[in-house]
């Protein structure tokens, strides 16, 4: 028996959002806009809320400053019921955060202080309880420059030694992160990028041929977000699927990928079939995207599945095969 259903590891950082910015003002005149809001975010961070406000046993592990937005993540965590005990202060870097002027259409350039995340690395005095939970997550490759490569492999391994479920998710993917990504594939049971950045790493542009890629080199289930088309699912052992986005009005698509990965997970503590686990993790991004920053409208588990069984779908541009 594990203390945690699941362990969130990697990237956390804090988000400044204002919405809608259609422009950046000139010299120094202002413009007016409807909402600012701070809130959790990262590929480690936002999920592990995420899961947290689904109701199931989440720990973060993580690093942050010993600044003002160190405090807040920390607090704010801990208010949404994440267990924080492995979240580390460092004196020499401020805390990861952004700031992202959110355009009317929901998009969002950002611009990004990396400090803590550049540093953040698991103590072998840590690893243990780290790796204490019946899923481990690791997000934010590509980010974590003193834990990507080696780091995250050796603690892949111990995590698939202990028979952990591995779910995998990365930021900001170029070509070049392909080399930190594919070591650890063999190790990943559910792999969930974004069609752009998994195209990005594989070179290719099919969502079929893109998951192919990505299982061919070890990675077991593949669910690739597709923005405003849905997901695109390819389990390990059954015909791929695709799952249509909801149609739902779109504040910010800001943590929409983070806390899909907090659906998935979710549906996997449930025992779920990899349609259901799709469908659900659908209906929490999309209860996200509704409002501002990554927690969005996400409110609980309940309010979820509710919103799951009245939400109507959108027709996808396109049809996608295996």
């Amino acid at each position: 028996m594990t203390a945690f259903d699941v362990s969130c590891i990697g990237f956390c950082v804090l988000d400044i959002l204002g919405r809608p910015v259609s422009s950046i003002p000139p010299g120094g005149r202002a413009l007016m806009i409807e909402e600012i809001a701070m809130t959790v975010a990262g590929t480690a961070g936002a999920t592990a809320v995420g899961c947290a406000i689904l109701g199931i046993g989440t720990r973060i592990v993580t690093t942050v400053g010993t600044d003002d937005c160190g405090d807040y993540l920390s607090s704010k965590m801990q208010r949404y019921g994440v267990d924080c005990t492995l979240v580390r202060r460092d004196a020499t870097v401020p805390t990861s955060a952004t700031i992202l002027p959110v355009r009317p259409n929901g998009e969002r350039p950002a611009l990004h202080v990396p400090g803590s995340a550049s540093v953040f690395a698991v103590a072998e005095a840590d690893m243990t309880a780290a790796l204490d939970a019946r899923i481990v997550h690791v997000g934010g490759t590509g980010m974590l420059k003193a834990f990507d490569g080696a780091p995250t492999l050796q603690l892949l391994e111990r995590a698939k030694a202990l028979g952990r479920t591995v779910t995998f998710d990365l930021i900001q993917a170029t070509a070049e992160t392909l080399a930190l990504v594919e070591p650890l594939l063999p190790y990943i049971d559910y792999f969930v990028p974004s069609i752009d950045e998994a195209s990005a790493m594989s070179g290719l542009d099919e969502p079929a041929d893109v998951a192919r890629f990505f299982q061919s080199r070890g990675a077991r289930n593949c669910l690739l977000t597709l923005g405003g088309d849905g997901v695109y699912v390819a389990p390990e052992t059954a015909v791929p699927f695709h799952v249509p986005a909801f149609d739902i009005p779109v504040s910010d698509t800001t943590g929409c990928g983070d806390t899909f990965t907090s659906g998935v997970i979710v549906g996997l503590t449930r025992g779920w079939d990899l349609t259901e686990t799709a469908r659900f993790a659908s209906a929490v991004s999309a209860k996200v995207a509704m409002g501002l920053g990554s927690q969005g409208k996400l409110s609980s588990f309940e309010d979820t599945r509710t919103s799951l069984a009245a939400f109507k779908t959108k027709p996808a541009s396109r049809i996608y095969t295996g």
